[in-house]
């Protein structure tokens, strides 16, 4: 009988850890760790949007300066011609996109320059770029 006692007890006394050792919290904090990795994962891909979208913009500010640029340039040629020689605003000097131009693609919008007369068909393909699902 004492023995029975006995491994009736360290039985007890086994199964008491273990049912106190058992988390119940654990359920939660492995929904949480999935959580976790969700947004770390959804973190890294709004880092690549917002670099694409600094370089689109930063494009199209120089592409828009190059625009504006050449509109000058189209004003001195009509100026000289008609005015004597006359120049207004003289040569210009492209900005620096700081090569985010040439990292755009699919499609590819290439950094025009400036151009007298001016061309505006970088609006063109910087529109299609920024349609290209990521």
């Amino acid at each position: 009988m004492k023995l029975v006692l006995a491994v009736a007890v360290t039985a007890m006394l086994v199964a008491v850890p273990q049912a106190v050792a058992a988390d119940p919290n654990a359920a939660k904090i492995s929904t949480l760790q999935k959580q976790v990795k969700t947004l770390q994962a959804r973190v890294v891909a709004d880092e690549r949007e917002l670099g694409a979208n600094f370089e689109g913009d930063t494009c199209l500010a120089a592409q828009t300066a190059d625009l504006i640029q050449g509109t000058w340039g189209v004003i001195d040629q009509i100026a000289q011609a008609l005015q004597g020689g006359r120049t207004y605003f003289g040569a210009q000097t492209q900005v620096d996109d700081f090569g985010n131009c040439g990292d755009l693609e699919r499609p590819e919008v290439p950094r025009q320059g400036v151009v007298v007369p001016p061309k505006m068909d970088f609006f063109r393909l910087l529109m299609q770029w920024l349609h290209v699902p990521v």
